[in-house]
């Protein structure tokens, strides 16, 4: 049975936000790892960029994402910890990885800065839409559960997210 739920999704997809909604509805913990990176590493998230480059800021994201040991949560993933293979596969046997995706023209106006907002990007991204195209392959590669999210309210998000789950948790329970 499926302990843990885990967000992936871009910058602005609603990971944090729809995640503490869930993990409020499920009854389950709720985990921010961009939170966690920074209790640990006493930096902002661009300050770990800035100080480490972007490989050393992935690593050390994926050291604290496989330092998570916990049962019944929600797991809010930084946008990039899908840049790290080991650690999305650790995280794949604790639970199950949904992703929220959203269409670009979403993201446009809930990103804002991405470099202010300390937004890591392997292939050297100069604008969101690159970002888009380098994260979005990977975010399906790892995902369990995909949950379309374009276009949708905040409510409607909640809503489609929690059927998602409870969905997901209705097969587990047959198997």
């Amino acid at each position: 049975m499926t302990q843990n739920f885990i967000l992936i999704g871009m910058p602005g997809s609603g990971k944090s936000t729809l995640g503490q909604a869930l993990a409020d509805e499920l009854s389950y913990h709720f985990i921010d790892t961009d939170d966690v990176i920074m209790d640990t590493y006493h930096h902002t998230l661009m300050q770990l960029i800035q100080a480490h480059g972007t490989e050393g800021f992935i690593e050390r994201e994926g050291k604290v994402l496989m330092s998570i040991h916990t049962n019944h949560a929600i797991i809010s993933t930084g946008g990039s910890a899908i840049y790290h293979d080991e650690a999305m596969q650790y995280l794949k046997k604790t639970g199950a990885v949904i992703y929220l995706k959203h269409a670009y023209s979403d993201l446009t106006a809930r990103v804002g800065n991405m470099v202010t907002r300390g937004v890591v990007c392997r292939g050297g991204c100069q604008t969101l839409m690159d970002l888009y195209q380098e994260r979005c392959p990977l975010y399906e590669k790892y995902a369990d559960i995909t949950v379309d999210l374009t276009r949708c309210s905040v409510q409607e998000c909640n809503r489609r997210l929690l059927c998602a789950v409870k969905v997901y948790l209705g097969q587990q329970s047959k198997s």
